[in-house]
């Protein structure tokens, strides 16, 4: 019987933070789940730390030599046997009912296929100044509760690791992973499926807690980045027939970002 979930990660170097990663996931309310584990050839012992690990849920993998992310992310999906599909970065922490609440969000929202929430910054190595600042005022990341093809021309309408997709629409509308945008090429499968007329959704919550160590591949990638999500950015223009403006980035971060307490 296959599992409801497959929550996919994919692996590389990330010896430092994985452990704490994976039992995020095997710590979780919700158990109908398995756990795929890829690992893209990394050079570091993430091997020996998945192997420490004696859980039936999880199913490991390894590339032969390095695919890079965007084909490592496609074969997770092949190789999943969940209705559902969780993804979250390897050096990423779940909230303990992260599943139970994203399930529960698709089984009563049909139309809905891909559901994220709010996430919170963090910063492992704690020499970071995000992880000052969240430190004495929270520091949670949001996303527009619907998005539209309209906010997604302002940049991330919803952020991949915080989410859960319904497999068959990924499927039946052939999104796959597309390498030549990486690193944004989680940005891009948005775009595919908007412009497929999917809908996506955000759970006004923080349901994940994302790592800003300054290893991360989108940080090391800045000038990437940049070119990747301004080639997205200029598609979607095409597509709705309107002119592209770019937004300052500082316009957009502090748009995006939410204060509050910590309780």
């Amino acid at each position: 019987m296959h599992p409801k979930v497959s929550v996919l990660i994919p692996v590389y170097n990330a010896a430092s933070f994985l452990e704490a990663t994976i039992r995020s996931v095997l710590n979780q309310t919700f158990s109908d789940f398995e756990l795929i584990l890829l690992n893209d050839f990394s050079q570091d012992n993430s091997e020996q730390i998945i192997s420490e690990f004696d859980d039936d849920r999880i199913r490991y993998y390894k590339n032969e030599r390095n695919l890079g992310i965007a084909p490592t992310r496609n074969k997770l999906i092949d190789f999943s046997k969940g209705e559902y599909l969780a993804v979250l970065d390897n050096d990423d922490i779940m909230k303990p009912d992260r599943l139970e609440k994203q399930v529960r969000y698709l089984d009563e929202h049909q139309d809905v296929s891909v559901v994220g929430s709010y996430f919170e910054l963090f910063d492992s190595k704690q020499k970071n100044f995000f992880r000052r600042f969240a430190l004495l005022f929270g520091l949670v990341w949001c996303h527009p509760k619907f998005p539209t093809l309209e906010d997604a021309l302002k940049g991330m309408v919803l952020t991949l690791s915080t989410s859960m997709m319904r497999k068959k629409d990924l499927i039946e509308n052939r999104i796959r992973y597309n390498g030549d945008y990486s690193p944004a090429e989680d940005y891009d499968l948005l775009k595919q499926a908007l412009f497929k007329g999917l809908k996506l959704a955000n759970m006004p919550e923080v349901l994940t807690f994302y790592n800003l160590h300054g290893d991360n591949c989108s940080i090391k990638q800045k000038d990437q980045m940049a070119a990747s999500t301004n080639k997205i950015q200029q598609e979607i223009s095409v597509f709705l027939k309107k002119p592209f403006k770019k937004y300052p980035r500082w316009k957009l971060i502090v748009k995006k970002m939410r204060l509050r307490f910590f309780i």
